[in-house]
């Protein structure tokens, strides 16, 4: 058995280039003609793989290389040889390869959003040490004040008597150190939330609106788990796969701290999932039954947050379901109101979405209200 290619020897050190031919005969071994060469082994060259019907450069043993444009016949030699096997330029002429294969890769990408990605997530979110997280908290709030918050017009003795109540609030194993602000809401409106660090920014119009110490201590509550649950952390590691996958692969945990850290912007516009949303919820209740706390007080403040009773409520998200669509989130008053309309308010709102307490959804309100119902006995 002998085969040949015509083709071109190129010896690494210049452009210069020789036209020659190149035969495998039995045994595997391969010969020159045209050049000085010794005898090789066909096993000891590096072929490309082919694509499509371009040339393709063989990497020879001396550092040299031979070009060939003939791939029909380089593709017999590497199953003469003994390469053989499964090729892409294969897989491009057999769909019965592509489909399933196309299948696999989509239901990968699938699990892998869904499923992988927000379980990686948490995991890396509970190794990374609390410690760090200050200076990300400081970077977001101060970004925040330079785009949607004003100086606050809480009276300070008001403001001192909520930040007492934040610390009665606070778990004694906590991991970190809680802070109270307060700002003017602006566009934003009634709100409150919290940051990776601890902080928490209830702005002037949550308490405008009439919410009593109870039901803001509902809201503070709900954002204590935000953080004891690492939700922001979490999310943003979900927009942020990249940094979970390199830590798997190389074990760098001081990666993705300072990979988070240098990513405020992007923490912005992360967002809580309705997981995170009903962990929260649940932190907040369990806390108010320990306490002796009425949960009813919860579902108030939502209502409120809301600008709806709770019948309208009800009402218009049995019209969303009837239309095919989610109930709209709307993350309080001055928030997110109207998908369609994209003025400067909903527009600051879309930013925050991972921020605020969230869209006050009948199931939401409805369980704070069996639970407050089932403790009244």
């Amino acid at each position: 058995m002998r085969k040949s290619l015509s083709g071109f020897y190129y010896d690494g050190q210049s452009s210069h280039r020789q036209a020659c031919r190149m035969y495998l005969v039995d045994g595997g071994a391969v010969l020159f003609e045209g050049i000085s060469l010794p005898p090789m082994s066909f096993s000891e060259l590096k072929v490309p793989p082919r694509i499509g019907n371009t040339p393709r450069t063989l990497g020879l043993p001396n550092g040299g290389f031979f070009e060939t444009g003939d791939n029909r016949q380089l593709d017999e030699m590497v199953r003469d040889g003994g390469g053989g096997g499964f090729t892409i330029h294969g897989m491009e002429h057999k769909l019965r390869y592509i489909l399933p294969l196309l299948v696999l890769c989509v239901a990968v990408v699938y699990l892998t959003v869904t499923q992988g990605i927000p379980y990686l997530s948490e995991r890396v979110a509970y190794q990374l040490s609390a410690d760090w997280s200050e200076e990300l908290g400081e970077s977001v709030l101060d970004q925040l004040d330079g785009i949607y918050f004003g100086p606050s017009e809480t009276p300070k003795s008001v403001q001192a008597d909520y930040r007492a109540l934040l610390a009665s609030a606070v778990p004694d194993d906590s991991d970190f150190s809680y802070t109270l602000y307060f700002r003017d809401g602006g566009l934003i409106g009634a709100n409150a939330f919290a940051l990776p660090d601890g902080s928490i920014v209830v702005t002037d119009q949550l308490l405008e609106m009439g919410a009593s110490q109870d039901e803001v201590l509902a809201v503070m509550l709900h954002e204590i788990g935000h953080v004891e649950h690492r939700h922001s952390l979490r999310a943003l590691l979900e927009s942020s796969g990249v940094a979970i996958l390199f830590t798997l692969m190389t074990g760098d945990a001081e990666f993705v701290q300072d990979f988070v850290v240098a990513l405020p912007p992007l923490l912005l516009q992360a967002k809580f999932s309705r997981t995170h949303e009903w962990e929260a919820d649940t932190y907040a209740l369990e806390r108010m039954q320990a306490e002796g706390m009425d949960p009813i007080h919860f579902a108030t403040v939502m209502e409120k947050l809301s600008g709806e009773e709770p019948d309208q409520q009800q009402e218009r998200e049995q019209e969303s379901q009837q239309e095919g669509s989610q109930p709209e989130e709307v993350a309080g008053k001055g928030g997110k109101e109207d998908a369609g309309r994209d003025d400067e308010g909903s527009t600051g709102a879309r930013m925050l979405e991972y921020l605020s307490t969230h869209p006050p959804s009948r199931d939401r309100i409805d369980r704070f209200r069996q639970a407050s119902e089932a403790a009244a006995g």
